[in-house]
C-alpha cells in the first residue's frame, strides 16, 4: 500500500515518525495502567526508552511501517461507521462492544504484518533464492523453518478457525 510518506519523499524521516508514534502510544498505555504510581516524568522516560529500542530494530520498524497505514484505514472506516450510526440515532453506549471488535481487528492486522515480514526474511525449503535456484535444504530442526513452512501455517490457520468457530457456537447457545 503506497503511503503518504512514500509519495511525498518523507520516507527518510519514517524512523522519526515511528519514534514519535511509539513514544505517544507507550505513554498512553503506561500512564493509563498506573504502573509508575502517577509520576509523569518516569512515564515519559520509559516511553522514550521503548521508542529508541523499537526504532533500532529493522524488523519492528518494517512491521510498523506496514501496519500503520492499515490501522489508519481502519480508524477512518470506524469514523464513517460512527457517523452513520449517529445519523440513525445511535448513542455512545451503543458502541460499547464495537471497541473490542476494533481491538481484535487491529491485533489481526498486526499479526498478519508480523507474519509477512518474518516470512520475507527467512529462507524456507522450497523457496527460490537470489540466483533462481530452489532451496532444497530440509533443515526442520530450526523452529522458525518448521513453523513458517506453508503446510504448518495452513494447519495452524485451520486450527485457529476451528477454535474460534467452536467458541462462538458455544457462546451463542449459552
Amino acid at each position: 500500500m503506497a503511503t503518504f510518506l512514500d509519495l511525498t519523499g518523507l520516507e527518510a524521516f519514517s524512523r522519526v515518525f515511528l519514534l514519535i508514534l511509539i513514544i505517544v502510544v507507550a505513554y498512553v498505555f503506561i500512564s493509563n495502567s498506573n504502573f509508575t504510581g502517577g509520576s509523569k516524568w518516569i512515564v515519559w522516560i520509559i516511553a522514550f526508552i521503548l521508542g529508541i529500542f523499537s526504532i533500532m530494530s529493522d524488523l519492528l520498524a518494517n512491521i510498523l511501517k506496514s501496519v500503520v497505514p492499515w490501522v489508519g484505514v481502519l480508524l477512518v472506516f470506524t469514523l464513517f461507521i460512527m457517523i452513520a450510526g449517529k445519523t440513525m440515532g445511535a448513542t455512545v453506549s451503543d458502541y460499547a462492544d464495537f471497541k473490542w471488535a476494533l481491538l481484535a481487528i487491529t491485533i489481526v492486522i498486526f499479526l498478519v504484518a508480523t507474519g509477512v515480514q518474518l516470512r520475507e526474511q527467512i529462507d524456507v525449503p522450497g523457496d527460490i533464492d537470489e540466483d533462481g535456484n530452489e532451496i532444497v535444504d530440509d533443515d526442520y530442526i530450526s523452529t522458525t523453518h518448521f513453523l513458517l513452512h506453508p503446510k504448518i501455517l495452513g494447519v495452524i490457520f485451520v486450527l485457529l478457525v476451528s477454535i474460534f468457530t467452536v467458541a462462538l457456537m458455544v457462546g451463542k447457545s449459552a
